[in-house]
Order: C-alpha cells, then sequence, then structure tokens
C-alpha cells in the first residue's frame, strides 16, 4: 500500500509515530486504501461499518437525510480528517448518517476494533494510536457542543454569527473563510440558499459584514 508517510505524520491520528513504523503498524491494524470518486458515498445511511476513514487526499462530508428527503450536511471533512469513529466505537449499529465524497478522494480505512485490542507485541506505535484515537473523540464531541450552539439559534441571524465567530477563534482573525459554499452553509444552517443570501445582504446592510464568494469579516469585532 502505498501512502504518502509525511502526509500521515500530518494526521492527528498517527502524531508521534515515526516513518519506519507505519509498515508495521498498519500490517498490524488491517489498514487498506481506497478511491472514491467524487459524489460516491464512502459510508452509507442504513448500512454499517467497522472502520474508520481518514481523508489522504480530497474532500467529504458527512449528511444526513430523513425520510421526506430532506439532506442536510453535519459535517465538511479535509485532508487529514478522521471520521466514524463515533459509530464503530460504541458497536454494531446501522449507520445514521452518510458519508459522501465532493471530490476525487483516497480514504485509508482501518478496523477500529483492531486499532483498539493491542497486538501480542504490544509495540509502542499501537499504544500511541490508541491515545491519540481517544483524544480525536473527545476533541469530536467539542465539535459536537459547537454544531449545537449554532443551530439551536432561533433566528437565520443568530445562527449565522454563531458561525461566523467560531471560524473567526478558529482562524485567528475576523475576515475567515468558510469551507463551506453557499448551497452547502444554507444546508448546515437549515435554510434554503434564497434566505441566506437575503438574510447575508441584511446583515451586510446593517453594518454587521462585508463578504465576497465564501470570504467573509466581521465587523465591529473586539
Amino acid at each position: 500500500m502505498q501512502v504518502n508517510q509525511k502526509l500521515l505524520q500530518d494526521i492527528p491520528l498517527f502524531r508521534g509515530i515515526k516513518e519506519p513504523e507505519f509498515g508495521t503498524l498498519f500490517g498490524c491494524v488491517g489498514a487498506k486504501k481506497k478511491y472514491f470518486e467524487k459524489g460516491e458515498f464512502i459510508f452509507l445511511n442504513g448500512g454499517e461499518t467497522n472502520s474508520i476513514g481518514i481523508i489522504l487526499s480530497g474532500r467529504a462530508q458527512i449528511i444526513k437525510e430523513d425520510i421526506f428527503g430532506n439532506r442536510a450536511i453535519l459535517n465538511d471533512l479535509g485532508t487529514k480528517a478522521v471520521f466514524g469513529e463515533s459509530f464503530v466505537c460504541g458497536g454494531s449499529y446501522p449507520l445514521t448518517v452518510s458519508v459522501q465524497a465532493t471530490e476525487n478522494s483516497d480514504i485509508l480505512l482501518l478496523p477500529f476494533d483492531r486499532i483498539m485490542h493491542i497486538c501480542p507485541s504490544a509495540c509502542g506505535s499501537h499504544n500511541t494510536l490508541i491515545k491519540n484515537m481517544v483524544e480525536i473523540i473527545s476533541r469530536k464531541n467539542i465539535k459536537l457542543m459547537e454544531t449545537l450552539e449554532v443551530i439551536t439559534k432561533r433566528s437565520l441571524r443568530e445562527k449565522m454569527l454563531t458561525y461566523l465567530s467560531q471560524l473567526a477563534q478558529e482562524q485567528s482573525s475576523a475576515t475567515v473563510i468558510s469551507p463551506l459554499g453557499r448551497v452547502d452553509l444554507a444546508n448546515f444552517l437549515g435554510a434554503d440558499r434564497s434566505a441566506l443570501t437575503r438574510e447575508l445582504g441584511r446583515m451586510r446592510d446593517d453594518g454587521l459584514i462585508q463578504f465576497n464568494k465564501n470570504t467573509y469579516t466581521l465587523k465591529d469585532v473586539r
């Protein structure tokens, strides 16, 4: 399996693992690399998986669809993102979300049960992998709380301001770049695109923000 090991060392799940250790570690946990074309589903709602995924290249989204066909984007995932751990760590249950490639993507798949069970040789890299996995799950819970903070706001304006405020904190700047385009952002906020466009125009007219495509500037930020 050909994988850029320099890239691997930048992925939080593999932090602290040295290049020569990856071959043995991947053999131990049964890692596999798989290619997905844009629009193809990596995980599908209603199916099952025992693996977590890592984006080596490309981009994907975690999508929730209800029985009426309404679609909501729960997360937008870029290179180095880890996904699927929340479902596989609790046992074998049908997936309630889908993960769809939004660009042609290379995905590294690792069986979760083999990650969390120490191999007979009890190698140090495997212990490091488990520690990193626990930290990632903890951080994902924090991110979930941030998402809830956005979507539980009453008005579309409050949701948008909270979303931009979180980006400003993450990017340490009042001018931020949203990873979501206008359609995907509307879905994330639970609104239609035209309603979001109108509200953004009102927010600009009220002196709250300036924007150009996916770049937004929060005004009067202290």
